[in-house]
């Protein structure tokens, strides 16, 4: 009776999932390029809908002597999808990478005025429908 159970909620929720955010990415990976300032970009999560949340790894000087202060998320039609702030000092950020489309992480020196460095990455996985 509980795996009946568990296996109806389990389809009732991706069902939900599915009509409430399109297509279903199931076991996401990130694709990316080489950087001098992007380290890594990696994701653990074990599905996602429009977006998933990533890791995103940088050279030590990042934050530092190349004075990345904001790293900016922008999709594949030049739309801003999310920015966030960074600390000097700072390695890593958590942020949402869209799924279904390639984007481009923007690091950015906000005293200069400067792009940093750019990186580009795709989520890739397994979609349901």
């Amino acid at each position: 009776m509980d795996t009946t159970r568990n296996a109806s909620t389990a389809v009732f929720v991706v069902a939900a999932l599915v009509v409430m955010g399109g297509c279903l990415t199931v076991s996401p990976t990130v694709e990316t390029g080489d950087s001098d300032t992007f380290r890594n970009v990696t994701t653990d999560n074990q599905w996602g809908t429009s977006s998933v949340q990533a890791t995103v790894t940088f050279s030590s000087s990042a934050t530092t002597a190349d004075g990345v202060s904001r790293v900016n998320v922008i999709t594949e039609s030049g739309g801003s999808f999310y920015s966030t702030t960074l600390d000097a000092g700072q390695t890593t950020v958590s942020l949402p990478l869209p799924t279904g489309a390639p984007a481009t992480l923007y690091a950015v020196n906000t005293t200069s005025g400067s792009v940093v460095a750019t990186q580009n990455v795709t989520v890739e996985g397994s979609t349901i429908p």
